[in-house]
């Protein structure tokens, strides 16, 4: 857990003149929450739509998370060796509901992404939060929002060079105008705040999957089905003809699935392909 510290102008100032630079390069990237399980996250960083056969070479990243109010995270960098997490409280920022970190890295050496056309999403660093919350939101700051608007510091960054000619020229490949990001940016902690009883011998099969999904238990009734985006939206709600769930509404990716029984409940992470 990195030691909390009290934002100034000073910080503020020093962090911005060293880490805002407009982005010149035509290709790009957005950030993008993943959830690991078991309180892990990860940030990634997902290159916008190109052609562009030449591997980034990363310099330097930034982003901000924001945390409920009073949870605590250990941030690991998955490309370098020390990213650094600069603990705010909300109170420095007008916003004494959440907590959040600043989180940003210079590498010793520049770190090489896939190209672009591989479509590849990197992790950037893991985030382990703290304890078992099971209220409020964690997400990555989006750079239109009107926090990182009032606090430019805040806005994710993302120094590399991604030009194949010949030179190593870092400009900022995340616009700081819109968003910065893509797919899931937030994860509700709400949706695992129902004490969980065990089931015994609950099947949930195949899982993966690719348009269905079994349910079946010899000890319990099941009386409810509830899927989740990793963000926390509702996205199934059945309570009846639980046996087998049709999931072609869904969009392939990882979802939470809560199982409701007389004798208890159970989330388990469902996999869509």
């Amino acid at each position: 857990m990195m030691n909390k510290i009290t934002f100034t102008t000073s910080l503020f100032l020093a962090i911005y003149c060293l880490f805002t630079v407009q982005m010149n390069a035509q290709d790009g990237y957005t950030y993008t929450l993943i959830d690991n399980g078991n309180y892990s996250f990860s940030i990634g960083a997902v290159p916008n739509t190109s052609a562009s056969n030449f591997a980034t070479s990363v310099q330097s990243y930034g982003f901000t998370i924001i945390v409920p109010d009073g949870v605590t995270a250990t941030v690991t960098s998955s490309l370098g060796g020390a990213a650094s997490a600069t603990f705010f409280d909300g109170t420095n920022v007008a916003q004494p509901t959440l907590d959040g970190y600043l989180i940003t890295e210079t590498l010793g050496s520049p770190a090489s992404l896939p190209a672009p056309s591989a479509g590849t999403t990197t992790p950037i660093v893991t985030i382990q939060i703290n304890g078992s919350p099971t209220s409020g939101i964690l997400e990555i700051l989006a750079n239109d929002s009107a926090l990182a608007t009032t606090v430019t510091p805040l806005k994710s960054f993302m120094q590399a060079d991604m030009i194949d000619d010949g030179s190593a020229v870092f400009t900022n490949a995340v616009d700081p105008n819109a968003s910065g990001l893509s797919g899931d940016s937030s994860f509700d902690f709400n949706t695992l705040s129902v004490a969980e009883k065990r089931i015994e011998n609950l099947l949930v099969y195949p899982n993966p999957t690719t348009d269905f999904i079994n349910i079946s238990t010899n000890d319990a009734q099941i009386e409810k089905v509830e899927i989740y985006s990793t963000s926390g939206q509702l996205v199934i709600s059945k309570n009846n003809n639980l046996e087998k769930i049709a999931l072609n509404s869904l969009k392939t990716g990882v979802y939470l699935m809560k199982i409701y029984a007389k004798k208890g409940s159970k989330t388990v992470k469902l996999l869509k392909q």
